[in-house]
């Protein structure tokens, strides 16, 4: 049974976002200005692969983002009440 994730694919997919418009608005002013098709066209077939592969990647590693995003909030809140107690100890 696969675990998936779609918080982390919705996530990912708003991520990749600003890479794909870019990528999508060079890609249709590209195929408009030389005739090898619509910008629409040039902008789907751009855009749609990226945000899909970060949805996808997002879905599939969900659980790894997920503890790495705890781990990392745990280091930083334990480090800041190690430092804390430090102070307090005044050496």
């Amino acid at each position: 049974m696969e675990n998936k994730s779609e918080f982390w694919a919705d996530v990912s997919a708003v991520v990749v976002t600003p890479v794909a418009i870019a990528a999508g608005v060079a890609k249709g002013t590209y195929d408009a200005s030389t005739d090898h098709g619509a910008f629409i066209e040039g902008f789907n077939g751009a855009a749609t692969p990226i945000i899909r592969a970060g949805k996808n990647f997002g879905a599939e590693h969900g659980q790894t983002i997920t503890k790495g995003v705890v781990t990392g909030a745990a280091g930083a809140l334990g480090a800041r009440i190690l430092h804390m107690g430090l102070r307090a100890l005044k050496f």
